[in-house]
């Protein structure tokens, strides 16, 4: 372990983090006002940290052998699979897979979703780490509060990228992770992550809002797989999108700086007895949906992975999807098994 923490070069450090949640204000793009009587800090690059003091702090703890197995060499190349999933396709479609217990007596097990293109062709899956008993009880104690940890696999098996939502009694937070510049592992094989986008509920009476962040090129959040996962200080991020849908929302746009759309996240309707009785559910996330609509109107020739999102902020859409079903339409969100009460949006 120690020949590892070489490998990375300097530990993480000893930071003075606020224990509050980020703060909200009417807008957090860096080009657009705070509001009146806000100011916004520009994030500004940081001294590599020199000692391990807060990464015990993790939301997180615990294994499982789905983490276990994310810790292993790769079985084909992440870069190349992240690109054949997240670029080759600007549209993916993610559905829940149905567990048995959830249909007969309401108890909400590990999540797993399968990831397919357009023409139904397999690209992935993603898997929610189960933990043993106290992992279940507490599952259904906390319900949508709860801290989890999930795996975006390729076809293959090979981890693309990690997931993490630390526990939090109101708004929702979600942390994407990835091999630091795509290809990095300990001289032991283990995986280096790259903690480079964040995911934020934002609270609200009853539209749903989101925050959506990418880190600061000048910054890097790095941890090994199996070490617990810390918490980025505040100034490491910087938003790139926000979503905020109506009333009962089944779909959700994402919104750049100047307010364009550049992804959306639809939920299908399944049927009422899926919606009713099971607890699945399938999303269409649509990149760049500018593209269709000039391909539509034949104005410019379009491509998969020609426009405005790269790799890294379609990975952030793909754990936004995640991050939406857990909150809105999970049986323990508070709408009601499969989410069957959101039955339209109002804006």
């Amino acid at each position: 372990m120690n020949l590892a923490r070489s490998f990375l070069g300097y530990r993480l450090g000893s930071l003075n983090i606020p224990s509050a949640n980020r703060s909200y204000a009417l807008s957090r793009f860096p080009q657009k006002l705070t509001g009146a009587g806000r100011i916004r800090d520009r994030a500004q690059p940081q001294a590599p940290p020199t000692s391990n003091h807060w990464a015990g702090s993790s939301s997180s703890h615990g294994e499982s052998n789905i983490w276990k197995t994310a810790q292993r060499p790769a079985m084909s190349d992440p870069h190349l699979g992240l690109t054949r999933l997240l670029l080759d396709n600007n549209t993916l479609v993610i559905e829940r897979q149905i567990e048995m217990l959830n249909i007969f007596v309401g108890f909400e097990q590990a999540n797993k979703y399968a990831i397919h293109n357009e023409a139904g062709d397999s690209l992935g899956f993603i898997v929610e780490e189960q933990q043993g008993l106290f992992s279940v009880l507490r599952r259904q104690a906390f319900a949508t509060h709860r801290p989890f940890r999930a795996v975006i696999m390729d076809v293959h098996g090979t981890p693309l990228l990690w997931l993490r939502r630390p526990f939090a009694w109101i708004n929702s937070r979600m942390y994407v992770q990835r091999l630091q510049d795509y290809a990095s592992y300990t001289p032991e094989g283990e995986p280096v992550l790259d903690t480079f986008a964040e995911v934020q509920q934002v609270w609200h009476p009853w539209r749903r809002r989101y925050d959506l962040f990418m880190r600061e090129k000048t910054n890097r959040v790095l941890s090994l797989a199996s070490e617990s996962q810390p918490e980025p200080p505040l100034t490491t991020f910087t938003q790139v999108g926000q979503v905020d849908s109506g009333l009962l929302a089944w779909r959700f746009a994402i919104n750049d700086e100047t307010g364009r759309e550049i992804g959306s996240i639809d939920r299908a309707f399944r049927g009422f007895g899926r919606e009713i009785f099971t607890d699945t559910g399938r999303y269409s996330i649509m990149f760049d949906p500018h593209l269709e609509d000039q391909a539509l109107s034949h104005t410019t020739a379009s491509s998969p992975g020609t426009g405005s999102l790269n790799l890294d902020r379609r990975a952030l859409l793909l754990a936004l999807a995640v991050n939406i079903d857990f909150d809105y339409f999970s049986r323990h969100s508070h709408s009601g098994p499969g989410g069957f009460l959101h039955t339209g949006g109002w804006d």
